[in-house]
């Protein structure tokens, strides 16, 4: 290494030294001191900000299946955070996606309801015999002495999610190799709407830091259960 690097290589380890001292605060597990709406009508989702910004879904509705084997955020108030991201241009706007989605809407949203057909577009699988499946949690294992988190590549495992009658009617009197999941839901659904959902969110900030509190939070309480990834996209 010439005088140069060595030179070089000293002022940015100062830096990173100055960087390591920063204690920047991340929001908590119950996201107490966040900002948050309860959507009762569709309007109450313009209380959101259309700018960039983080967010966290949480909901007291039962979530039998996670995309992942990471720890998960533990459940609060009653209900758990299962979903959480970042939309760098319209945080309203992506929010919508996930909690009022149409049922044929091709981008991604939260995966909870079933698509009741095949599936062109860009949808998760519910059932395949190749690719990501979603996880059903607490399936006890063959000994009978603990639990495993087991891929579903059987029909009747779609049973153990959380299902509107019309859906499992559709699951029973159906015989496709692969199911899918629907790109989002609406909260004012039958299924849904006895069930609360909150969006809790951080808008107006530089999306370095957004990305900073996103990591940092899932570092620190768990990755929620309906995220695929555990940073990046």
């Amino acid at each position: 290494m010439n005088t140069i690097n060595k030179f070089s290589q000293r002022i940015w380890k100062k830096e990173e030294k100055k960087f390591k001292k920063v204690r920047i605060k991340v929001p908590n597990k119950d996201l107490g001191n966040v900002d948050s709406i309860r959507p009762r009508r569709e309007k109450d989702f313009d209380k959101i900000p259309t700018m960039g910004g983080c967010y966290w879904i949480w909901t007291n509705e039962p979530v039998n299946h996670r995309f992942h084997k990471n720890r998960i955020p533990d459940k609060v108030v009653g209900g758990e955070i299962i979903y959480n991201g970042i939309a760098k241009d319209d945080v309203q706007n992506r929010v919508k996606r996930h909690l009022l989605g149409e049922p044929e809407a091709g981008w991604s949203g939260i995966s909870l309801d079933i698509y009741p057909g095949k599936s062109r577009s860009h949808r998760k699988k519910v059932l395949s015999q190749t690719g990501k499946v979603p996880y059903v949690d607490c399936i006890i294992d063959d000994r009978g002495n603990r639990y495993k988190c087991t891929p579903i590549r059987e029909k009747r495992l779609i049973l153990k999610l959380y299902l509107s009658k019309k859906e499992k009617d559709f699951i029973k009197n159906s015989n496709y190799q692969t199911y899918y999941f629907r790109n989002g839901i609406n909260v004012f659904d039958e299924k849904h709407k006895s069930f609360v959902f909150k969006v809790y969110f951080i808008t107006g900030l530089e999306p370095l830091f957004l990305e900073y509190i996103e990591k940092k939070w899932r570092e620190k309480f768990g990755l929620p259960k309906l995220c695929s990834y555990s940073s990046g996209r």
